[in-house]
């Protein structure tokens, strides 16, 4: 096993180079990977340095055969590919950062898990994919809200936001009450760093106001940011008794409200809708509308070249220029 020496939050750099750091050094870069990044990789080191002891092979530097045998492994007890791919990344970036560029080869554990996938077409185990909300069902899930309760108008605000602003669960409750600005325009709201943004340089979102009342995000957030004020999250959690709290909101939180709310509105399919569902129903929503989809892309914080977009652009086409559209 090579000299290493692990820093914070089980972050593995070469020993030479750990002695050398200073603890303000190693404070930073520690902060430099976002925490839920370093929490999964932990694991999934950890859970791997288990698994090499358990069969008396080499962790670190790991042989080939070792990542190749653990990812049969990780098959053989149903992990999800998603899983298995990113214990792989995990692994990979961990010799990295220990100084074992390269190491270890991953191309018959990246066999092994193609092959899984395509087991799991044939059987009828594919990707879920979050099913899209429409502005209709928006309309619906925003019904059925108490929106004489402090609780229900918090609710309305995230299902509004999420979907118009195309927001990552994560963006959406890490955004603060001053990140909302109302303009003559609309309201933009900063989203100041995201899974995508590594340099944390933020973007701006713009959302232009809306027709119908209920769903209308300037009149919505004006409001509900002059009863929090300037400081604080936008999104709090509230008590039993309906009181606004200065706790921030779980991102678990918005899927529970939008499975809750598209269960009482009785939308068909109610089961495979999730937090996801508000920024995939936007995007959809916007490229059926004939928004280029490099502008909606943009928008919602994606890559214009990005493969999810492109996947979303069939979703919209499918329905929009289907062939059997007004046949009978």
């Amino acid at each position: 096993m090579n000299d290493v020496s692990t820093l914070s939050d089980k972050i593995c750099y070469p020993a030479d180079l750990a002695e050398r750091l200073d603890e303000l050094t190693v404070e930073r870069l520690a902060r430099a990977i976002p925490k839920n990044t370093r929490d999964a990789y932990a694991t999934a080191t950890e859970s791997f340095a288990v698994w090499c002891i358990e069969h008396d092979l080499p962790a670190l530097p790991a042989p080939e055969v070792a990542l190749t045998r653990y990812v049969s492994h990780l098959i053989t007890l149903g992990r999800a590919p998603a899983t298995i791919s990113q214990h792989i990344g995990a692994i990979r970036t961990h010799h990295r950062r220990a100084g074992n560029h390269g190491q270890p080869n991953t191309g018959r554990a990246s066999e092994l898990l193609r092959g899984y996938r395509r087991d799991l077409a044939e059987d009828g185990i594919g990707q879920r994919q979050a099913l899209p909300i429409t502005p209709e069902a928006l309309g619906q899930m925003v019904a059925t809200l108490d929106l004489g309760t402090v609780r229900g108008r918090r609710d309305q605000l995230a299902l509004v936001l999420g979907f118009l602003g195309m927001f990552r669960r994560s963006e959406l409750v890490r955004l603060r009450a001053a990140d909302v600005t109302v303009t003559a325009e609309g309201v933009t709201l900063l989203v100041r760093t995201s899974k995508t943004d590594h340099e944390s340089r933020g973007r701006v979102v713009p959302i232009p106001p809306q027709t119908e009342l209920s769903v209308e995000p300037v009149t919505l957030a004006e409001r509900w940011v002059a009863q929090l004020g300037r400081d604080g999250h936008l999104l709090r959690r509230v008590t039993r008794g309906d009181e606004l709290t200065g706790a921030p909101w779980s991102a678990e939180s918005v899927n529970d409200l939008v499975r809750r709310t598209a269960t009482k509105a009785n939308l068909p399919s109610a089961e495979k809708y999730t937090a996801h569902s508000l920024r995939a129903g936007g995007l959809t929503t916007a490229l059926r509308n004939g928004v280029p989809a490099g502008i909606a892309a943009r928008h919602g914080g994606w890559d214009p070249e990005s493969p999810v977009v492109a996947r979303y652009a069939r979703v919209a086409d499918v329905w929009k220029d289907n062939a059997m559209r007004g046949v009978l």
